[in-house]
């Protein structure tokens, strides 16, 4: 086992941050579940492990707004969780292309700023948009659906 880089401690940390905030809801439980198996990935420097672990969250994500959990807490989750997937898959790229001794502070520096800012801009124009924007009420279930359609353009995007 490799010492985790910067990149992969961001990883986990969005994980948890995903995780904390999907934990008073339903989809809690499968949201710890998936922040485990991503850190495994990322500490191990398993691909498969890190793309299972976010779509475990993602799955804590859709159940939470099955259940009605509310629209910010859903909007937080999926930007920490995409975070936690994005971070995680350059932490694996990083381990597989350089050597255990290669500096790549800067590199990752950027990543994980970048990808946080972006993240951050994202929420805030949703959540400004949310207050200035009339939206009719839908149910639980066609939240859900947008969910999982989000997810799924998300993964067609990223092969």
């Amino acid at each position: 086992m490799r010492r985790p880089r910067l990149v992969g401690v961001a990883s986990l940390v969005a994980a948890l941050v995903a995780t904390a905030v999907l934990a008073a809801t339903a989809g809690g439980r499968v949201a710890l579940l998936g922040a485990l198996v991503l850190a495994a990935g990322v500490l191990d420097t398993r691909r498969r492990l890190v793309t299972l672990g976010t779509v475990l969250q993602c799955a804590g994500v859709v159940l939470a707004g099955l259940t009605a959990a509310g629209a910010i807490v859903l909007v937080l989750a999926v930007a920490a969780a995409l975070l936690a997937w994005d971070f995680g898959q350059y932490a694996v790229d990083l381990a597989e292309s350089m050597a255990d001794d290669a500096i790549t502070h800067n590199a990752e520096l950027v990543r994980v700023a970048g990808g946080t800012l972006l993240a951050a801009l994202t929420v805030g124009a949703l959540s400004l948009a949310g207050l200035a924007l009339t939206v009719p009420t839908v149910g639980p279930v066609t939240t859900g659906l947008l969910l999982i359609g989000s997810v799924l353009a998300v993964a067609g995007l990223s092969d």
